[in-house]
């Protein structure tokens, strides 16, 4: 029987893509073909009843039964209501016709109603609103959840088939409906006044607004529409509805609703305000504090002068919540106002106006608050904690503490005690010790403006004498220098002029110390509430393309044109015009072009887009990255128009920080080869162009930006190469890494395609360049140990004409490196590069902690902490030995080396690596700048060096010897005993001239 029957065609009924444009047709005609047929005796009885209702519901009615339906169920039609139930209140009733509507009604009838649907009428966005008020409750947001958790379920279950199957657009539907009855600023308040008429129970209230928060301000409609919006990528229609899923925007958007319920809620409606402060506690948990409460505090008060709401909200928080609110308006308004801002720079300082609205902003969140004044005097104190890293907000701070003396002579006292702590200016990082030297200088000069006697009294008291004194037998240079600030300026207020402190040394005269020595005579003062409002204007807003005319608005402004029709002649060919075609020498064919490749004429584009000439033009190309061929222009030629533009007009330094921002954050759009090159050269060009400024920006922007890994490795490989670049190295790494230059004229049969490339290509140029430097200054040692083995070196001849050829091209090499070489190089590097990086760091080793609860430290990857130790090493050896902030740079280095051997991620090889090129680096620079840097070494630095040098030792010993020159452990263990052989020269020397042997002395 098997052999008589033969299949020839299967077909599977049921399983046609739903995601089609016919498959959508069809189910909308087999759903009105079963609405025709189903029968009516079932629907008798009373219209009002939650029978009737639910049996309607359940039939798949049309829109006109939709709508009747709909109007009774309507919260907001109270004519024909039902007196059996209200849709909002929970009961068993309600719970199905919710999930008839829910389950039926949306999925049938949603797309019709949509903003999508081309024949949307006023009539059915009537019905769509009518559909959203009566799921506008508790339990609607919860049945809206719960199906999509199910459609979750079901469309994972069967991924296979979820292409065939109808779950992927039920859930768009259930997304849309979400993102629609969400959408309005009034929805918490809205819910709360409903709540509150609803029920009459006080206990029951509490349960209703409970739950509502645990849908909203607890994850939960986040977290179930972010898996969501995973599933169906594929379809259309998502832009509209994606926030919901989005955490950012959906905290801005709770954001937005505190803000609208503080603004309605009555002044002494004390129930309202601690609902609304249980959900202000609950959103904070959700990871976006940034964006809520940015949308909460200029909402109520930048632009709106509702202080008094804003301080009945804040004084029903938890302490522990305030703070985090505290810290994260500091936060937006560094990143606002003072993001620019260099430390010892006059010209990057904010104005007084914007400190003076931010003085009145921290005076409306501080005032009357003694818990939070008393923890903002402990952060400004110790110079770390608050999020306040910015002098412009410490400035803001103080004009608002100047104006209650007790409170500023707390602070000054305060800051005085742990300036002068031996163990804060041992192991506190500078950056902390500068901010609490900025306070006590600040400080200082409001309280000689308030009361001469009490600032008499601190000046005459042992706090000061103490501080001074020990910070001048401080180790760290840096740490002595600000001794030194702070002593020269109280003894200038406080002492008769000519007769307070004076050090005479060249620091003292610098343009850092002299910024410093001004603060003094910093006088803010705390603008008024309507100040604050000034604070919009100054926001920077985003450029906006600017919008292509229409074509109809174009046609009406070319003028008409005029064409007069002549006749049309034929004119017959002549013999002698042939003749003379012959002598005509006919052209070559010319290159195809590309464009013109396509047999359809009509899709031929020829409006290419030209490359940008204006640094705006290239931010509005950076920023379309819906035109492919035009975003990867821009990207192409940034590099050299950056250049072009440096140092001619102030058109780059207008948008400086704009421009590094698109750069930053641009993404590769299409398959356009060495895309992270050309991104990397256009950052190093942006960092070249202004070092100090962009240096301090992209430290900052590293640590504090929302970056992916691929990014931060991008901004440490920009910093290290810039360093190498302003150095004058900038040609020699070129070509010693084989770098693409702007103009790459090598042949391309000698290299890799783009895609071969990368996958060859394991090392980045800042490893590359860290190898080649522990290599040049270990190969001495070697060539050394080498010489004892083969013999004297009088017996190594080399000819005379070789040594001088040599030479020769040694003092080429070192003249052209000086005449690239940038002015103030030492400044630049030290004040640009390496403290800004270094500073930033440690106060987030801080940060991390301090922190109660373990969190993932992205920073404390293995792959990205070793290319930032790497690049650390790169602008310390571009430095040179004869730098002058020398000392500084060794005492920091060694507590950063001292702060990080310790830890159990310095085990990992490369990590190890890059720890022990960085102390060999600082000990060649130590080595290279003469006894002076050697004696500070075993002098000034012992206790540091040795114990890094038993460190070292051991890592040498515990790291197993391999033969594999290219083994992790290998590079370990040379770099370890180069250190180890150099840091035993160093001591054996220092002891031989404290012996007097070797020292030149003839008896």
């Amino acid at each position: 029987m098997d052999g008589l029957l033969t299949a020839i065609k299967t077909a599977n009924h049921d399983q046609q893509p739903v995601l089609s444009t016919a498959a959508e047709e069809l189910h909308r005609e087999t759903a009105s073909s079963k609405r025709d047929i189903r029968p009516n005796a079932e629907l008798h009885g009373d219209a009002t009843s939650s029978e009737h209702i639910l049996a309607v519901l359940k039939s798949q009615p049309d829109q006109d039964e939709l709508t009747r339906v709909l109007a009774i169920l309507d919260p907001s039609n109270k004519t024909i209501a039902s007196k059996d139930f209200d849709i909002r209140v929970p009961r068993p009733v309600t719970a199905q016709i919710l999930n008839a509507l829910v389950t039926i009604t949306i999925p049938d009838h949603w797309d019709s109603l949509g903003t999508r649907s081309k024949t949307s009428k006023s009539g059915n966005k009537k019905l769509r609103a009518a559909l959203l008020r009566c799921l506008s409750s508790v339990a609607g947001i919860s049945c809206l959840v719960a199906q999509l958790r199910s459609l979750i379920a079901a469309c994972r279950s069967s991924a296979q088939h979820a292409k065939s199957s109808g779950h992927n657009i039920q859930i768009r539907d259930i997304l849309a409906a979400i993102a629609a009855l969400l959408k309005p600023n009034d929805f918490a308040f809205r819910l709360h006044a409903e709540i509150e008429r609803l029920y009459s129970n006080t206990a029951q209230k509490q349960v209703a607004w409970r739950e509502l928060l645990s849908l909203i301000a607890a994850s939960r409609v986040l977290s179930t529409a972010a898996e969501a919006l995973t599933l169906v990528t594929e379809l259309d229609g998502l832009a509209s509805i994606s926030w919901v899923g989005d955490g950012a925007k959906y905290s801005a958007w709770i954001g937005g609703n505190i803000c609208h319920m503080a603004s309605k809620i009555a002044p002494d409606n004390e129930e309202a305000w601690k609902a609304l402060a249980l959900l202000t506690g609950r959103s904070l948990s959700l990871g976006y504090t940034d964006q809520l409460v940015r949308e909460i505090y200029i909402g109520l008060l930048v632009q709106q002068a509702q202080s008094q709401r804003y301080g009945a909200l804040f004084d029903h928080l938890r302490s522990t919540e305030q703070l985090a609110v505290l810290e994260a308006i500091f936060r937006d308004i560094e990143k606002k106002h003072f993001s620019s801002e260099i430390p010892g720079d006059k010209t990057t300082d904010a104005s007084g106006e914007v400190v003076s609205s931010v003085a009145a902003v921290c005076s409306v969140i501080i005032q009357g608050r003694s818990a939070l004044q008393s923890q903002l005097i402990d952060w400004l104190a110790k110079g770390q904690g608050g999020s306040i890293y910015t002098f412009g907000l410490r400035r803001s701070l103080l004009a608002y503490f100047s104006q209650q003396e007790d409170l500023i002579n707390t602070l000054i006292s305060r800051s005085m005690d742990q300036s002068g702590d031996k163990f804060y200016i041992k192991h506190a990082p500078i950056r902390c010790q500068e901010a609490n030297t900025q306070v006590v200088l600040l400080a200082a000069g409001y309280l000689q403006r308030l009361d001469p006697a009490a600032m008499m009294f601190i000046g005459r008291s042992g706090i000061f004498l103490n501080t001074v004194s020990n910070r001048l037998a401080a180790s760290s240079t840096r740490a002595r220098l600000l001794g030194m600030l702070i002593g020269t300026s109280i003894s200038r207020l406080i002492e008769q002029q000519g007769k307070g402190m004076k050090f005479d040394l060249e620091e003292m005269e610098s343009d850092g110390a002299l910024w410093y020595l001004d603060l003094i005579q910093v006088h803010d003062i705390t603008g008024s509430a309507e100040s604050i409002q000034s604070l919009k204007q100054s926001v920077p807003k985003p450029a906006e393309e600017p919008k292509k005319p229409s074509s109809g608005a174009s046609a009406q402004k070319k003028p008409a044109r005029t064409a007069k029709i002549v006749a049309i002649e034929e004119i017959e060919d002549s013999e002698n015009e042939e003749e003379e075609d012959d002598d005509l020498i006919p052209y070559e064919k010319p290159d195809e072009d590309p464009s013109d490749s396509d047999d359809d004429p009509t899709l031929v584009q020829r409006n290419k887009p030209t490359p940008p000439v204006y640094i705006r033009d290239l931010i509005t190309y950076l920023r379309d990255t819906e035109n492919v061929e035009r975003y990867e222009l821009a990207i192409t030629t940034a590099p050299s128009l950056i250049r072009r533009k440096t140092g001619f007009g102030t058109e780059l330094a207008e948008n400086l920080e704009e421009l590094a921002l698109v750069i930053v954050g641009s993404q590769e759009q299409g398959r356009l080869p060495k895309f992270q090159e050309y991104q990397l050269q256009s950052m190093i060009a942006l960092i070249v162009s202004q070092p100090l400024k962009m240096g301090h920006w992209f430290s900052a922007i590293f640590f504090d930006g929302d970056l992916s890994q691929p990014q931060r490795s991008a901004i440490l490989t920009s910093l290290g190469l810039s360093a190498r670049e302003l150095g004058g190295n900038g040609e020699a790494d070129a070509k010693a890494l084989k770098l693409p230059s702007l103009s790459n004229s090598s042949f391309p049969s000698k290299q890799l395609p783009a895609n071969l490339e990368a996958l060859y290509q394991t090392e980045s140029p800042i490893a590359s360049l860290t190898k080649q430097l522990s290599r040049s200054s270990l190969e001495p040692l070697a060539a050394t140990a080498n010489d004892a083995l083969t013999g004297p070196n009088a017996l190594k001849v080399r000819a005379f004409s070789s040594r001088m050829e040599v030479e020769k091209k040694r003092q080429e090499r070192e003249t052209q490196r000086q005449q690239s070489t940038v002015k103030d190089l030492y400044k630049v590097l030290s004040q640009g590069l390496f403290f800004p990086l270094k500073g930033r760091f440690e106060m987030m080793m801080l940060q991390f902690s301090s922190s109660t609860a373990p969190s993932y430290n992205p920073f404390y990857t293995p792959h990205l902490f070793t290319l930032f130790i790497q690049t650390l090493t790169l602008i310390l050896s571009t430095m040179g030995p004869h730098t002058p902030f020398l000392p500084t740079l060794t005492h920091e280095t060694l507590t950063f080396l001292l702060s990080l051997h310790a830890r159990p991620m310095s085990d990992d090889p490369s990590i190890l690596s890059a720890l022990l090129s960085l102390f060999l680096a600082i000990v060649d620079l130590n080595i290279a700048s003469g006894t002076s840097g050697e004696e500070r070494l075993v002098t000034e630095f012992a206790t540091q060096v040795m114990e890094l040098r038993e460190w070292v030792s051991e890592a040498f010993n515990r790291t197993a010897a391999v033969q594999d020159a290219s083994d992790p452990r290998e590079h370990v263990r040379t770099l370890a005993a180069g250190v180890m052989v150099k840091l035993g020269e160093v001591i054996e020397r220092y002891q031989g001239r404290l012996m007097g042997v070797n020292s030149g002395f003839k008896y």
